[in-house]
């Protein structure tokens, strides 16, 4: 975990600052591990199930623009970049290299089905993406380099001058912090930030996710049409277990729907079908029957089966759930759900795999594993 400044601990970060205020934590990771290089993330970038921008800042005599590209990108092109103001933004990294999942160990108090992606950014000295707002946490890690960070809790204007591929607010002076490495700024949705390299920086952004009222209801409740995001400032240490969508997030949710009592199990359902949706271009294959039923064989005969980088999977008290699918969690199959989440990873006897033959065929039908190539 992340080191929190003075005697502020998890249960007391979550108390004072989640989604409510900002904070600054000089040296709270020493060393960034894993890391990534600005080469691997430019490789990265020239992928086509890769997600991934580049950001040049214009600057001009009277004021500075920031103008978008959209990759892959050509690895010629990437080389060729100035030596100043620009930026390379790469999302979901973690998914494409499963190894800086481990990341997301440093808020380990925040229950995994939260955590969106892990987005990693390379800045020449200038770059930047400007001033801007998101509508989730996020904790900003940063690598090698230096960062300038400008941030605000004003109701800072919108830019309507700004590229209409960057949803930017006006430029303002705020509360100024250089992150060096190993320095992490947490910010709550919201909160308007801006930063800036001093020198050439890389950047670990462990973002959040949080469904919009639309995303678990099929009618908005009001005429205005107001789409309100899920909130949890009331979030506590114990709702962390890994995998886990705890009875109090459901009920968070029935209170963004403005539902009754008696529909807490189908609000469960449309939220951890939310928490474990994956983007079109990053879902895993999924298996036919046979392919299926061959993996159990070789699971009967000791095969070990890693959770596929790109599968997102949770449980609650009566479900599972795999890439945006559900099922009726089995009788006494909780805790090697739980233990499968932890370690993302399967690995069982031959009776154990007979026990719950159903679940796995379900859950390898699904994308939850990654299938090693000679199964």
């Amino acid at each position: 975990m992340m080191k929190l400044p003075g005697t502020l601990t998890a249960e007391s970060f979550l108390a004072r600052y989640w989604q409510d205020d900002h904070l600054f934590m000089p040296q709270a990771l020493p060393h960034v591990r894993p890391s990534i290089s600005r080469n691997e993330l430019g490789w990265l970038a020239t992928l086509d199930d890769v997600e991934s921008r580049l950001v040049f800042t214009e600057r001009g005599k009277e004021r500075t623009r920031y103008v978008a590209e959209t990759g892959p990108f050509d690895a010629d092109y990437l080389a060729a970049l100035p030596r100043r103001d620009w930026t390379l933004l790469v999302h979901d990294v973690e998914k494409h290299l499963p190894a800086m999942r481990k990341l997301f160990a440093y808020v380990p108090f925040v229950p995994e089905w939260r955590i969106d992606d892990l987005m990693v950014s390379f800045a020449a000295p200038g770059g930047g993406v400007g001033p801007h707002r998101d509508n989730y946490d996020v904790f900003l890690c940063q690598g090698v380099g230096v960062r300038e960070w400008r941030v605000s809790s004003e109701d800072i204007t919108h830019d309507p001058a700004a590229s209409d591929d960057l949803a930017l607010t006006e430029e303002f002076a705020g509360e100024r912090y250089e992150a060096r490495e190993g320095d992490v700024l947490y910010l709550p949705p919201g909160v308007v930030h801006w930063g800036t390299a001093h020198r050439a920086c890389v950047t670990y952004s462990i973002g959040m996710r949080a469904p919009q009222l639309s995303d678990l209801g099929d009618e908005l409740p009001d005429a205005a049409g107001e789409n309100p995001f899920y909130t949890d400032k009331d979030l506590g240490v114990n709702e962390s277990t890994t995998g886990y969508i705890a009875p109090a997030s459901v009920r968070r949710a029935m209170h963004l729907l403005q539902s009754d009592k008696d529909s807490f199990e189908r609000t469960a359902l449309a939220l951890g079908r939310f928490a474990t949706e994956t983007k079109d271009w990053i879902t895993p294959e999924t298996l036919s029957d046979d392919e299926a039923a061959s993996v159990l064989t070789a699971l009967k005969r000791g095969a070990k089966l890693n959770i596929h980088g790109m599968a997102r999977i949770a449980f609650d008290d009566r479900n599972l759930y795999v890439n945006g699918r559900s099922m009726a969690l089995p009788a006494n199959a909780r805790a090697w759900i739980a233990e499968t989440c932890a370690r993302r990873r399967y690995s069982g006897q031959a009776r154990t795999v007979d026990r719950w033959q159903d679940c796995l065929t379900w859950m390898l039908k699904k994308g939850a594993f990654e299938i090693p190539e000679e199964i």
